[in-house]
């Protein structure tokens, strides 16, 4: 998939893949002020370990991730021998764990076309989907040869290769950007009436992975830190609250009407609390509390809860700042808990790259249509699995 050579070049993407790319950098600037003195090798190794473990990867991949988020090598080109180093090394994966490894040698020439499309002079988001895209095309070339049929993404065997992942993240690195491993909640697309299309919907999504990055990265703080004194929820934070529970309130009596008629007895609740509420802690908050990405840190959560007969479903959106010491920085994500005769499960399926980020220098209603989508999408999938208990 010759992505590149199609057009698709940075200034001639759609406006919407040029907003993200700026969203990116824009957060980028506020991380690398943030880690300024900072240790950050600590914090990189933890969360690149909790991603290859969250995906269910061993020391292996782990180890094969580190490796291309090495500091050593910023600002140096990618060469075909360093791509056919770590083919060689994505090939000696276990075969049982959660990623795909090329069964043939990638050899001089596919080494020298990875190494190409990585080293393009273009953002470093759409140099890492562009290599990504290449090497998937390269690899399942090389499956095809070797016999192994492409498999259905319904297929429960269908993983990720492992190689695509690397090298994107290795040009991100050498970029001076946080790693990337693979999101089990959330694929690349794939689908697309032409490449340029194609690569727009793959660095969109590239853009979200490494916001989530950032994200993390700035939340991260070792379990000796301090928290630090709270302080007045910023003007930002405090009007997101509101909006957000104005909004989830609005969402009640419509839901709340679908679910009588399939239950007269169902109801619909609303609840808002967060970190400076002085109630004690409870099932709705411990919910909101797993969104929460730096300990201790300000949050505010406002909780849709539906019961339906036996079932009920406790819907949280939260507002959170990000950082310590504060950066500024807010992220609005939302994660439910289904509750059954049968147990507790979650009920979403959504991932942190569906968070919405609040920089400190939009006003609300930069960020509201993406907030407002997030809930709507949150609300639409919580009442799927309600209704199909």
């Amino acid at each position: 998939m010759n992505t590149l050579r199609s057009g698709a070049a940075p200034d001639r993407l759609p406006n919407p893949v040029r907003e993200d790319l700026m969203d990116v950098d824009r957060l980028r600037v506020i991380w690398a002020q943030h880690r300024q003195g900072r240790p950050r090798g600590e914090a990189r190794r933890e969360l690149t370990r909790r991603r290859v473990r969250s995906l269910g990867g061993g020391p292996a991949l782990e180890e094969l991730v580190e490796s291309a988020s090495e500091d050593r090598r910023w600002g140096e080109p990618v060469t075909a021998a360093h791509v056919a180093e770590l083919a060689e090394r994505a090939r000696a994966l276990p075969e049982d764990g959660p990623t795909r490894s090329p069964g043939l040698t990638l050899d001089s020439e596919h080494a020298l076309r990875l190494a190409g499309a990585a080293s393009a002079p273009v953002h470093p988001v759409v140099r890492a989907a562009h290599v990504f895209a290449e090497c998937s095309a390269v690899l399942d070339e090389l499956a095809s040869a070797a016999g192994d049929l492409p498999r259905e993404r319904a297929d429960p065997d269908d993983r990720p290769w492992a190689l695509p992942w690397v090298l994107a993240s290795l040009v991100l690195r050498r970029a001076d950007f946080p790693p990337l491993v693979p999101d089990r909640l959330t694929e690349p697309p794939s689908s697309g009436a032409d490449p340029e299309e194609r690569l727009a919907g793959l660095v969109r999504h590239f853009a979200k992975l490494v916001n989530r990055s950032l994200r993390e990265e700035l939340s991260w703080s070792s379990d000796s830190t301090a928290p630090a004194p709270r302080s007045p929820a910023s003007p930002l934070a405090a009007v997101t609250r509101r909006r957000v529970q104005d909004y989830v309130r609005s969402r009640r009596e419509p839901v709340a009407l679908i679910l009588r008629a399939l239950d007269p007895g169902a109801r619909a609740l609303v609840h808002s609390g967060g970190s400076d509420d002085p109630a004690p802690e409870g099932p709705v908050a411990a919910t909101a509390a797993r969104a929460v990405l730096t300990p201790g840190a300000a949050h505010w959560w406002t909780a849709l809860e539906l019961v339906v007969g036996e079932a009920s479903l406790s819907l949280c959106v939260v507002v959170q700042e990000i950082g310590r010491p504060r950066t500024g920085v807010l992220a609005v994500s939302a994660d439910a808990r289904l509750t059954t005769p049968d147990g507790v499960r979650d009920a979403l399926g959504m991932s942190g790259t569906d968070s919405v980020t609040v920089m400190p220098t939009d006003c609300v209603d930069d960020r509201w249509p993406q907030v407002r989508d997030l809930v709507d999408e949150a609300v639409s999938r919580a009442m799927n699995e309600l209704t199909r208990v």
